[in-house]
């Protein structure tokens, strides 16, 4: 069973699965998905914040990024798809920390890479 040609966020939007590269479109979708959702609190001009704030940043991001790959996960996993959860977590961890150095902002906004663990490039 190949995977659904969508698949529904948890806020609405749908990340179109219908291409071969399917697993990457869903990580470059959340990820595409949440740094819009940053750009929306950059307005509020995130060097302005002060550290408690800016750190609250950090934590909702990280936490939707996380919310999303699960939701997107499990409903991979509704079509038959059994994908690996800690590889897409540090994965979607690499995708997310280049686009973090691709846009220029703060390097506090990167998913941080685990003790033992090396990001991939």
């Amino acid at each position: 069973m190949g995977p659904p040609l969508t698949i529904t966020m948890s806020r609405g939007r749908t990340i179109d699965l219908s291409g071969p590269q399917y697993y990457q479109d869903l990580l470059t979708g959340i990820a595409m998905e949440i740094l819009g959702e940053l750009g929306e609190l950059e307005k509020l001009d995130l060097a302005t914040l002060g550290e408690d704030a800016f750190e609250q940043v950090v934590s909702i991001t990280q936490i939707r990024l996380l919310n999303e790959l699960y939701y997107g996960l499990g409903q991979l996993r509704a079509a038959g798809i059994e994908p690996d959860v800690k590889r897409a977590i540090q994965d979607l961890r690499d995708i997310w920390n280049r686009y973090i150095d691709s846009t220029n902002r703060p390097a506090g906004l990167k998913f941080q890479v685990e003790a033992g663990e090396e990001q991939v490039q």
